[in-house]
């Protein structure tokens, strides 16, 4: 019987516990406090939006370490049961993972759900199991990262790339930040997942969405 690789169950284990903390921390920030001189009042808006902010680039990036660590680990481990007859390239160990995906490049993107899914299917027969578990959530993955986008650039591309977001999600409202958008309840145009208008706010939406999907890859990817 196929089982996990314990490297890829520690793998996401780290990852649920940066989402857990992240998400316990932005749904306590409505009842922070800080300090105005002798007294304690509370966080004011601003403040808060802008630390939601910061917890979802967090969890962004611990998403955008999870694909790397799990894509190198599955490149190597495929080599035991079924799973080796799905993959296109046999590589013995994780640097050599590394050097191939960089390339040339300084860095690899893992932000791009659509890049990382051409690089699985050069590397797994039918790119799985990135394919099906990415392409599933491919539209709140895009709006994902522009929103992560927007919270750490101000330049003019990530502003029009949020602004037509939000008019596509919310109709013609005026704006918020991102940080106020995380906060809201998912609005109705915004993600096609199930259950989507269940949730309290976006980033609790967001955070079960790439919990499912890290999930996805893990349990697929059994050797």
């Amino acid at each position: 019987m196929a089982s996990v690789s314990p490297k890829l169950v520690r793998i996401r284990t780290g990852f649920e516990r940066v989402r857990s903390a992240q998400e316990s921390f932005v749904l306590s920030l409505p009842n922070m406090h800080r300090r105005q001189g002798n007294k304690s009042v509370p966080m004011g808006r601003t403040q808060r939006e802008r630390l939601c902010e910061m917890s979802f680039v967090i969890l962004f990036t611990a998403w955008e370490e999870f694909l790397e660590s799990s894509f190198e680990v599955l490149v190597v481990d495929a080599t035991l049961g079924d799973f080796r007859k799905r993959n296109r390239v046999l590589v013995v160990d994780s640097d050599t993972v590394h050097d191939l995906l960089r390339g040339s490049r300084k860095y690899t993107d893992w932000a791009d759900h659509n890049s990382v899914r051409e690089r699985a299917r050069v590397f797994f027969r039918e790119g799985e199991p990135f394919e099906s578990a990415l392409s599933s959530a491919a539209n709140d993955l895009k709006n994902m990262r522009i929103i992560r986008n927007r919270c750490v650039h101000y330049s003019q591309h990530a502003a029009k790339q949020y602004k037509d977001m939000i008019r596509k999600a919310k109709g013609a409202q005026k704006l918020i930040v991102p940080g106020a958008l995380l906060f809201t309840s998912p609005p109705t145009g915004l993600s096609t997942a199930s259950g989507a208008s269940t949730f309290g706010s976006v980033f609790e939406l967001y955070g079960e969405i790439l919990s499912t999907i890290s999930s996805q890859i893990v349990t697929k990817g059994r050797r």
